[in-house]
């Protein structure tokens, strides 16, 4: 996973703060996907078992969400402070242009004709 982050966002390394927000960001989606699982399971030991482990993915989540506040990487108290970092992160989104492609590979996004701006 490391590889094709770096791979995509042209770089050699990835922060702690990166490796943070994708550990945040994967358990949110599992404890998306645990949830629907115990919607759609049909027996009570099969639901029991995931609220265990549904249980266990919570409290990780909340140590990762604790670390993420305590360093700083997110700001759930600070809007003004969290909203400037997201648009910090889609302007670099924004960045990952086709001319940072190889000669032999071909965009198939949007092209913009207007740079970003930033102030």
């Amino acid at each position: 996973m490391v590889n094709i982050i770096q791979d995509v966002a042209g770089v050699d390394f990835m922060t702690e703060k990166d490796i943070v927000l994708e550990m945040l960001l994967t358990s949110k989606n599992v404890l998306n996907r645990y949830c629907t699982a115990i919607g759609e399971s049909t027996t009570p030991q099969v639901r029991e078992t995931l609220k265990k482990h549904l249980n266990q993915i919570i409290d990780i989540h909340g140590q990762i969400m604790d670390f993420a506040v305590e360093k700083g990487y997110y700001k759930p108290f600070n809007p003004p402070e969290q909203f400037k970092d997201d648009l910090k992160k889609a302007y670099v989104a924004l960045d990952l242009e086709p001319w940072k492609l190889q000669p032999s590979e071909e965009f198939f996004g949007p092209k913009r004709d207007i740079p970003i701006v930033r102030s």
